[in-house]
């Protein structure tokens, strides 16, 4: 195989050796840190000095995403440039940008449905806690014990807002909650508006938000469930060129050697790169739109 610079040499091994700071760059860009995300448990005090509401906090320690994003980036362009020359450079870039957004879009997914089932699981706990005729601070209180993360933070807050002679519904309302517990919050804060307005029974309002929830969840998991087949196809169909390069170098037609060397073989991996990125995305653009409940 030639390199981008017309020199004959073999390949992979000549290739790889510089290319091992740019591989270890990637991977501890993306090694996670020991106590990344901590759960600390601490009580919440008002001005009587009484407990009001056991909440879970997650402080996460470490890097920031921004700079994750970038240093995976950077990494995949230098391995790129030093395996492909120029085009490689940026094809490595084009496609670490669509791993990471891949990742992301997982990982939001998995933490909206985590965060609804936490709020379901709260709902049901409070409801149950105003059907014993408990307060509703200590019915609040109860449910933030029983949940963790931001649906912990969001029924601690209810509770001493209770406790303290506020309004629930303002408190509910004046928060912005994560994007994923957007819907379901703005259905709490009105039913207890119109609990607290026109008398209506608090526990009956917010079985109707609970059931919606659940109902969300399970929507969300039957969808993703149903496009693991699609996705799958999706992963084999962009694997073809890959499968292609190396059938031509077993066959010895030398296609690498090509792209790497030859300015048109440059100018066709870049659009090649650029083909296989549009295509993935329009996949995962058809996805994230079924995956809305």
């Amino acid at each position: 195989m030639t390199d981008f610079y017309g020199t004959r040499q073999a390949f992979p091994a000549a290739v790889l050796l510089p290319a091992l700071p740019a591989l270890l760059a990637i991977a501890l860009a993306v090694w996670p840190l020991p106590g990344a995300a901590r759960r600390l448990n601490h009580e919440r005090i008002n001005h009587e000095g009484l407990k009001t509401a056991r909440t879970a906090v997650i402080l996460r320690a470490g890097r920031s995403p921004a700079l994750g994003r970038a240093a995976v980036l950077g990494a995949a362009a230098l391995l790129g440039i030093l395996l492909l020359g120029p085009a490689g450079s940026v094809s490595g870039a084009l496609l670490a940008a669509l791993a990471v957004r891949y990742r992301e879009h997982r990982l939001r997914t998995t933490r909206g449905v985590r965060s609804l089932t936490e709020l379901t699981a709260g709902l049901r706990v409070l409801i149950g806690e105003l059907g014993t005729g408990a307060h509703p601070s200590a019915a609040a209180a109860s449910a933030s014990t029983d949940t963790g993360g931001d649906v912990s933070e969001l029924f601690g807050d209810l509770a001493v807002t209770s406790r303290l002679g506020g309004t629930p519904a303002e408190s509910l309302g004046a928060k912005r909650p994560p994007p994923e517990l957007l819907p379901a919050t703005a259905r709490f804060a009105r039913c207890w508006r119109m609990s607290e307005q026109h008398g209506v029974a608090l526990g009956r309002l917010l079985e109707t938000v609970r059931e919606d929830a659940e109902h969300r969840v399970r929507v969300v998991r039957d969808i993703d469930s149903k496009l693991a087949g699609p996705r799958a196809t999706a992963a084999v169909l962009s694997g073809l060129p890959l499968l292609g390069l190396l059938l031509g170098e077993t066959g010895g037609a030398d296609p690498i050697g090509v792209l790497v060397s030859e300015p048109v073989g440059q100018l066709l991996l870049l659009v090649g790169t650029a083909l296989l990125c549009a295509g993935v995305l329009w996949v995962q653009r058809l996805t994230e739109v079924a995956m809305r409940p």
